[in-house]
């Protein structure tokens, strides 16, 4: 670490399904400006963890801090909201959808209670601008 305030962290998040123990006390601190890898083995709960992260499960113990503020996420539309996306390797394209629609699919713009689509096509720009493919 360079000494900088984390910038999100994670301690003692520990998560079962059932009678398996899918994560266990496990820590992790990210600072800002930084690249993070998680490695392990298969089963190691590398998934788990990103799930917490993401607002996708619940831990069943343990704290995160968010800019020093505990947090916690009901959705990943609430880690969306307070800037936590994840990306996950399971998720494929749905090729019956446009471009702009596989881009927001978890989270589109709305406008009263319908896709707005032109917000959705400016989201989509801007996302593929910072990606350098518009």
């Amino acid at each position: 670490m360079n000494g900088a305030a984390p910038l999100f962290r994670m301690e003692g998040i520990s998560k079962r399904y059932g009678g398996v123990r899918a994560l266990e006390k496990a820590d992790l601190t990210v600072t800002a400006g930084s690249i993070h890898a998680i490695l392990g083995e298969n089963g190691a709960g590398k998934s788990t963890l990103i799930k917490v992260m993401a607002g996708v499960v619940a831990p069943d113990e343990g704290t995160m801090t968010l800019d020093g503020r505990e947090v916690t996420f009901a959705s990943p539309a609430a880690a969306n909201q307070a800037g936590i996306v994840c990306i996950f390797q399971e998720l494929s394209l749905i090729p019956e959808l446009s471009v702009a629609d596989n881009i927001v699919i978890s989270d589109p713009p709305k406008r009263f209670g319908m896709i707005d689509r032109k917000a959705q096509r400016r989201l989509a720009e801007q996302a593929l601008a910072r990606a350098g493919a518009a």
